[in-house]
């Protein structure tokens, strides 16, 4: 039986937010919560595409490795940040409902269990770390260029396995603004130490990584401050840490679909792009940078989920499911606005964008670059789709939805409609293709599911809940 625990051990700007999210207009709720994680959101995404600019300094080859690395070092994240994603659901739940205590404990399973997954991946994938690369189908100039850049990202992962249970504790209580702030300061050193590294000593790709090893680094050291400090009201304790089977369960039930379902559809990307090495690594790389250039609207439209899942968690645990699915529909329709006008902006300033990453006299790469987006750009706006149908499962502890969707768009419409382009001697503009085809048919099947769910839920209630 769990203790119900009075707000006394919140403070008074925390139960101020609380009840927000539990009462206040969620029209201005959910963009509150939402705009610090949106923007750190960007920062991430300029991380990457950072990194992409200043690579494209070095070499294509060098792309290339990294756009082949960093879906890997995606999927292997999933891990780590998948178990702090359960996590967080169950911990925002007890939150919501005032049972502190509750929230707390599950808090410290989740980091224990999160670290130590973390742990064992990295020592595995820095063991074997060129096996793996030539495993997956990794040209040879990839390997050569990227592997010192691969064993540096896999132990990135670890750091970033704990810095997601960190942001999920303070998400799960609406604190976006801590979120954002620190990582301001994680971005300024990443990009000082990259352009530091690549442009003042001349070093290469090992060092890319490296620096976001070290930006990583510091926002852990502050996060471990805060995750075991008095003064945090999910206060982790080191009692609570050794793992305890009556906690693990209900995480794992939500954790394991999670991070099994990114940790496929993220390998789809890097088995997609073993494929492209088919058209060459020039492929690949314009492939990567295709991506890239859609993935800011993406990330800005995507990041409503995070804060989506927060708030219905809570108010499931408050008992209220009429405002649980309506927090859906508003974090639905702000996404939507937020990737469209997003893409808008990309494709007009197109022109501009492309020659960051290549001479302007290489017309071959521009073309390829050209082709591939002009399809894969779609994919801001029906993958923020698929993010929010997801965020509603999990938030409503449906994980293994989450996990059917990730493994439908992979395995029944993404691989099997590229090897049906190769099939047909399709040239590179397959790569375009295939993302447009996988993601609209992946988010016309969530919006089937969606639907059955929220007319099943209004028919005849969720669990004991019932619409107001």
């Amino acid at each position: 039986m769990e203790t119900i625990v009075s707000e006394k051990q919140l403070s008074e700007k925390e139960s101020r937010r609380r009840n927000r999210i539990l009462s206040g207009n969620l029209w201005s709720v959910i963009p509150y919560i939402t705009a610090p994680l949106a923007i750190y959101a960007l920062f991430n995404y300029l991380y990457g595409f950072f990194d992409l600019v200043v690579v494209s300094f070095i070499g294509k080859n060098e792309v290339a490795s990294i756009v082949f690395i960093d879906e890997i070092k995606t999927a292997i994240t999933a891990f780590g940040v998948g178990i702090a994603s359960g996590g967080t659901v169950l911990v925002a739940r007890h939150y919501g409902a005032g049972s502190i205590n509750e929230a707390k404990k599950n808090a410290a399973q989740s980091f224990s269990m999160a670290l130590m997954v973390a742990l064992v991946v990295v020592l595995l994938t820095v063991s074997f770390g060129s096996q793996i690369l030539r495993l997956l189908n990794a040209p040879e100039v990839v390997i050569q260029a990227g592997l010192g850049y691969f064993n540096i990202q896999m132990m990135t992962t670890a750091i970033i396995a704990v810095n997601s249970v960190f942001i999920g504790l303070e998400k799960a209580k609406g604190n976006t603004i801590l979120i954002l702030i620190l990582n301001i300061v994680a971005m300024i050193i990443k990009l000082g130490l990259t352009a530091l590294f690549v442009f003042g000593l001349n070093k290469g790709t090992e060092f890319v990584a490296l620096a976001t090893l070290i930006a990583q680094g510091s926002l852990m050291l502050v996060g471990l401050a805060v995750m075991f400090s008095k003064n945090n009201s999910l206060q982790i304790s080191f009692k609570d840490l050794s793992l305890k089977r009556d906690y693990i369960k209900p995480i794992l039930a939500i954790s394991i679909p999670v991070f099994t379902g990114k940790f496929l559809f993220s390998m789809g990307k890097v088995f997609v792009n073993s494929m492209a090495a088919f058209y060459g690594p020039l492929a690949v790389a314009a492939f990567g940078i295709a991506m890239k250039l859609g993935g800011g609207a993406g990330a800005l439209a995507q990041v409503f989920e995070d804060s989506e899942t927060s708030i219905i968690s809570q108010n499931l645990g408050n008992r209220n499911l009429s405002r649980a699915f309506k927090t859906y529909g508003i974090a639905q329709f702000y996404s939507f606005i937020v990737s469209v006008l997003g893409i808008l902006l990309i494709v007009m300033n197109l022109e501009h964008i492309l020659p960051l990453f290549t001479d302007t006299q290489d017309v071959e790469y521009l073309n390829m670059l050209g082709d591939i987006f002009r399809w894969e750009r779609y994919s801001a706006i029906t993958s923020s789709g698929i993010a929010m149908i997801t965020g509603l499962f999990i938030g409503f502890r449906k994980a293994n939805v989450a996990f059917f969707l990730n493994i439908t768009r992979l395995f029944v419409f993404r691989i099997p409609t590229l090897l049906i382009m190769l099939k047909l001697n399709v040239d590179y503009s397959a790569l375009g293709y295939v993302m447009f085809v996988s993601n609209t048919a992946t988010l016309i099947v969530a919006i089937s599911l969606m639907l059955v769910f929220y007319f099943r839920s209004k028919a005849y209630g969720y669990k004991d809940l019932l619409f107001n």
